[in-house]
């Protein structure tokens, strides 16, 4: 029994290393004393602070992707890091953490998170320009000048990602494709892309993956072509109603998902009524899908926007039925529906989806 002990713990220690991290620099308060693992937020270690240092010290069996952070809960997030048995050091300064030492696979990661600075620093100037623009017109920003905006964003937002995506792509052979997928999303990779990459990844099979490959389904269900799947909610007078509904009844229908408190949301409404007016005696509905968790703010938010349109909603706020369905992950966001009730196109905002109704109703 002696010998058999001495034996499993040879094995375990061929099998089991340690990983030191040690966070230095401006640690703010409260510090970044707690690392938990990237992809289900539990805490793997609480780090012990001297001298201006916080250090975790934590067992690796096979590398793991974790979060440093300033609260158990994740957060309040400071830096990514893998967990692969080489020390690793990570130095904050002002907002900004950099990992400054460790690993082949994190000094990939400081040199992609490095990259991503550079292709999102136009979108923060464009943010601040964004925000003058509210407090110069008093939060109702001319219509040029939004449009103007958004088209600069739209663009950015391609850079940033195409950025990504080349990061993604020169890494298939280690870890952090599996941050950068899950950090951003199907819904803006692609399900193109992300199929395609998956397919031939070291990691595919990660668990820290499977809610990824569990949301490309889902992900197909707004791509042009798909049917119509129904889910289920009711209306402001609290009668149930399901998608279909209104859609594939012989109209061209916009399925609007908002919220009352969404900032964007409300400031995209009007472009969607303006388009409402002006087709909906045409063959043209819209339907709101309310992913607000206050009856009573919804129903505010309908009237002060002056909403005539059909609204669902089973105030779940982002566990609701749609959101799983469609995997929808940020709002607003659309889905315009054909009169046979499949996709035309999703995500149409501002001139976009006038132009694209134009195409269908000005006949």
């Amino acid at each position: 029994m002696t010998l058999l002990a001495a034996i499993c713990l040879a094995a375990c220690a061929e099998t089991q290393t340690k990983t030191e991290i040690k966070v230095t620099g401006e640690l703010g308060d409260p510090q970044p004393t707690f690392l938990y693992n990237f992809s289900n937020r539990q805490l793997i270690a609480e780090g012990q602070v001297g001298d201006g240092v916080v250090t975790f010290v934590v067992d690796t069996v096979e590398p793991t992707i974790a979060m440093i952070g300033r609260s158990a809960d994740g957060r309040q997030p400071v830096c990514a890091v893998v967990i692969d048995g080489e020390p690793i050091e990570v130095t904050i300064k002002g907002k900004d953490a950099e990992i400054t030492k460790g690993s082949e696979q994190n000094m990939l990661l400081a040199d992609a998170d490095e990259r991503l600075s550079v292709a999102s620093t136009p979108m923060d100037e464009l943010m601040k320009e964004y925000r003058e623009a509210q407090e110069k017109y008093n939060n109702s920003i001319p219509n040029e000048v939004m449009a103007d905006i958004e088209k600069r964003y739209d663009a950015i937002s391609d850079d940033i990602l195409a950025t990504m995506k080349q990061i993604i792509t020169e890494n298939s052979s280690n870890m952090l494709p599996i941050y950068f997928l899950c950090t951003t999303g199907i819904d803006n990779f692609g399900v193109d892309f992300v199929e395609g990459f998956l397919k031939d990844y070291k990691y595919k099979d990660a668990k820290a993956l499977e809610p990824i490959v569990s949301s490309l389904s889902k992900e197909r269900n707004k791509m042009a072509g798909a049917p119509v799947v129904d889910f289920v909610g009711k209306d402001l007078d609290d009668k149930e109603c399901h998608l279909t509904d209104y859609v594939g009844k012989g109209k061209y229908v916009l399925v609007d998902f908002w919220a009352s408190w969404c900032g964007p949301c409300r400031q995209e409404m009007p472009n969607v009524k303006a388009c409402y007016e002006k087709y909906k005696d045409k063959g043209f509905e819209v339907v709101g899908i309310s992913f607000d968790n206050d009856k009573a703010a919804w129903a505010k938010g309908v009237k002060d926007l002056g909403i005539t349109w059909p609204q669902i909603s089973d105030l779940k706020g982002w566990q609701c039925a749609a959101s799983d369905t469609y995997n929808i992950k940020a709002i607003p966001a659309t889905i315009l529906f054909g009169p046979d009730g499949k996709v035309i196109k999703a995500n149409l905002r501002g001139e976009e989806l006038g132009k694209i109704l134009a195409e269908y109703l000005d006949k």
